[in-house]
């Protein structure tokens, strides 16, 4: 008889409630489906995942900027926003983007041997407009700069820090919440090398072309994506949120297919046994000790008697 059992769920994002979207929706399970009882643990595990690759890299988390403008004794003067048009745009496209935004401040163009742009004030210089800047919100791999950082722009002419990146979303992250716990922590990693308790079950690289299907399965039954978790009675729910390889929730995901293994084993009981036997042995060396030394004490004395 199997000492475990094992329950397969088949999520498809199209058919989660109406006010819901693929980047974030609850699967429900029925209740009592998912339940183990105080002799059986949880393990989760992520069979498949497959979705087209057809979300936009200039998206709302990636497309914002600001021009500045700061009086000579370098007070603010005239913060302007502007938005590149989200979609998956080539370097040309982001090129054409920021002239139409920008052409009346400064003019952009592009060297495609060093894949960077220049930016060159055309706006004329006084004291209110006395120097300007570019601040990238969130948009700075598109524009080769620092994010909340301002670069200034002369009518020389400023070549931007880094080349292009018209690729922002790597890798997709699926992490899960609701009525779920992992009996061991995961860690993923923050900024100035921190790392934090993570959510994530999968995480796959997006190595595929534009529209081609994004996959991953667990052909050879690999532990990669498999978790121990520490719910003790059952599951009623757990919400899926998608996010890129910066933990930036991806707002327009695409639908996706999905297969989530649960299975429910006895709980190995070995090591319990182990250290129960451990600390048996250790009760009776120490009993078996003090016999000893007390047949080592009655030994001396009757020596010491017929000695005499």
């Amino acid at each position: 008889m199997s000492d475990h059992n094992k329950l397969n769920i088949y999520i498809n994002s199209k058919n989660r409630r109406t006010d819901e979207t693929p980047s974030n929706f609850n699967v429900i399970i029925p209740d009592g489906l998912l339940k183990v009882n105080s002799d059986e643990d949880f393990e989760l595990t992520v069979v498949s995942f497959f979705c087209h690759n057809n979300f936009y890299h200039c998206n709302n988390n990636t497309n914002k900027f600001q021009i500045i403008f700061r009086r000579a004794d370098n007070s603010i003067y005239m913060i302007t926003d502007y938005l590149l048009t989200n979609g998956n745009p080539n370097v040309y496209d982001v090129l054409n983007n920021l002239n139409s935004l920008t052409s009346i401040y400064f003019s952009t163009t592009y060297n495609r041997i060093n894949n960077k742009f220049t930016f060159t004030r055309v706006y004329a210089q006084d004291a209110n407009y006395f120097n300007m800047y570019i601040k990238c919100i969130n948009s700075g791999s598109f524009l080769g700069l620092n994010n909340n950082v301002e670069f200034l722009v002369t009518s020389g002419g400023n070549i931007c820090l880094y080349p292009i990146n018209v690729v922002t979303i790597k890798a997709i992250s699926i992490g899960i919440d609701g009525d779920i716990s992992f009996k061991n922590n995961n860690m993923e990693s923050l900024n100035n090398g921190i790392y934090k308790c993570s959510d994530l079950i999968l995480v796959k690289p997006i190595d595929v072309l534009k529209n081609e299907i994004i996959k991953y399965e667990n052909i050879d039954a690999g532990e990669s994506f498999t978790f121990d978790l520490g719910n003790r009675d059952r599951i009623k729910y757990f919400t899926l949120s998608v996010y890129d390889q910066d933990g930036n929730t991806i707002t327009d995901m695409t639908d996706y297919l999905m297969n989530i293994q649960f299975t429910i084993r006895k709980r190995d009981e070995t090591s319990k046994l182990l250290k129960s036997l451990i600390e048996y042995n250790k009760e009776n060396y120490l009993v078996l000790g003090h016999i000893f030394d007390l047949i080592n004490k009655l030994f001396n004395y009757f020596v010491k008697l017929i000695s005499r």
